[in-house]
């Protein structure tokens, strides 16, 4: 199970990667739109994980800031994203800029997000049974 809500997040997060990179909201609906339309394509369970709720994606920059960017899941997908994220998100994904980039640039993003879960640059919380 574990691994399943690690590849969802990762899906998730993956949209965000370009714009965490650039901190900034601009060109998120260009990668929310690639999301959903490769969201149909996942495994059921992914989409059941990620199916209805409210996500936060921190990214600590190298300089101390933090990016924060939320995403309201409907059905998986993704129907709004928020600068700043939820106070009431039901996920919290918090992770680095170093992390981000080495996912970003890894030949294998899961074996690498989970090592980076290991080792604290990456913590995902959640609220309630099923995300927890």
């Amino acid at each position: 199970m574990k691994i399943a809500l690690t590849m969802a997040l990762l899906l998730v997060l993956s949209i965000s990667l370009s714009s965490a990179i650039t901190y900034s909201m601009e060109g998120t609906q260009e990668n929310i739109n690639s999301y959903n339309s490769k969201i149909d394509n996942a495994p059921d369970i992914l989409k059941r994980l990620v199916g209805n709720e409210k996500i936060n994606i921190d990214v600590i920059r190298n300089d101390g800031s933090v990016f924060s960017v939320g995403f309201v899941m409907e059905n998986a997908r993704i129907n709004q994203a928020v600068e700043g994220g939820f106070s009431d998100a039901s996920i919290i994904l918090t992770t680095t800029e170093n992390a981000v980039n080495t996912i970003r640039s890894s030949d294998n993003p899961i074996d690498t997000f989970q090592k980076q879960e290991d080792l604290g640059q990456v913590r995902i919380e959640g609220d309630n049974l099923l995300t927890k």
